[in-house]
């Protein structure tokens, strides 16, 4: 295991994006390959991390910028009125098209030239209230869903989402009035779908859905589920909870294995081609941002044997940033989004 010499010298709040050094501050981003900065109000940064977006808001109208990795600016535009500072939110595809969130559950979608495209509200209308609403997407926002994770009516938890289906279309594919909903994946291809719902007294389920809204599969699981991944070639799905790791078949939810682990898990995946599952194990602190007691466990499925490792140190976090596992090779994998990359070698 080692740190990737791109990101060694990186600070708690500094991450690599595609071309370059970043740091995210409570109010600010700064480029550190020329030194641009800008205040933000909300902030964004694509899936790919080649695209930054940035609202900055002086209390009515709002400004939209959009900087590559690099610090360039690309362009800017102004946005519609804003009220509401409290439920700003920035989601940033990698061609450059960006949804915000103005209000709790209202989005407007902007086209690389700042046009909008389209605007649409999730809210439920529930007089209990309700979450302020959120978006899953995949990297090349061929699938786009809108989900309210919790709504309350007469001191019930549920939920509600739906998918753009067209340029100014949607549809909706899930709403329950007593299950609350934990987290919503979109696979990296568009394709799948899925949502972690919950209720209290009852099992988390998993429901797998195509890119329509068709349901494919539900997988129950007696742990309290923190998220989930699809493989590369959409056939399994990796589910985790604060100290398991579970692998399913993605249409039939047979198990194919699983593990128990002693740290709370943050992030875990499995890659077919190793028959490994891989975890990111620690301490985190939502307050400062860092994970501490890191350590990196692979379980191999076939050959029953595990390795682990503890990285010395701790990693920053992001909230902008998702968190991840790329394969580089046999055995050989990366971990991006933290920090600090690591690159990591399963040896068993």
């Amino acid at each position: 295991m080692s740190i990737d010499s791109e990101t060694n010298g990186n600070n708690t709040s500094t991450f690599l994006l595609k071309e370059g050094n970043v740091s995210f501050n409570s109010q600010s981003v700064r480029f550190l390959n020329n030194g641009a900065e800008e205040y933000y109000d909300a902030v964004g940064v694509s899936s790919d991390k080649s695209l930054v977006s940035i609202l900055s808001w002086n209390g009515e109208e709002g400004e939209i910028l959009l900087y590559d990795s690099e610090g360039n600016k690309l362009f800017d535009f102004e946005s519609i009125m804003l009220a509401d500072e409290a439920s700003f939110g920035m989601y940033t595809l990698g061609n450059g098209n960006t949804i915000l969130r103005d209000k709790i559950a209202n989005f407007t979608f902007y086209d690389t030239f700042g046009e909008i495209t389209t605007s649409v509200s999730n809210s439920s209308q529930s007089k209990g209230g309700e979450a302020i609403s959120e978006v899953a997407i995949n990297e090349s926002g061929k699938t786009v869903v809108l989900y309210n994770p919790q709504i309350k009516r007469d001191g019930t938890l549920g939920s509600k989402a739906q998918v753009r289906t067209g340029v100014e279309e949607f549809k909706d594919i899930y709403f329950s009035s007593d299950r609350y909903l934990k987290d919503v994946t979109v696979s990296d291809d568009g394709s799948f779908i899925a949502l972690i719902t919950a209720r209290d007294g009852t099992s988390d389920q998993v429901l797998i859905m195509d890119k329509y809204g068709n349901e494919l599969n539900t997988i129950s699981a007696d742990e309290d589920l923190k998220g989930i991944n699809f493989t590369n070639n959409l056939e399994q799905v990796t589910i985790y909870s604060g100290g398991r790791v579970m692998v399913h078949n993605t249409l039939t939810g047979e198990s194919l294995g699983a593990t128990s682990l002693r740290s709370p898990v943050i992030v875990a995946d499995y890659f077919p081609e190793d028959n490994l599952i891989l975890a990111l194990t620690g301490n985190y602190s939502d307050q400062s941002g860092l994970l501490n007691s890191v350590n990196f466990r692979a379980i191999n499925l076939e050959q029953r044997s595990i390795a682990s490792q503890q990285l010395s140190g701790a990693l920053g976090m992001s909230d902008i940033i998702d968190v991840e596992f790329k394969r580089n090779a046999s055995n050989n994998f990366m971990l991006e989004g933290a920090n600090k990359r690591v690159n990591i070698r399963a040896n068993f």
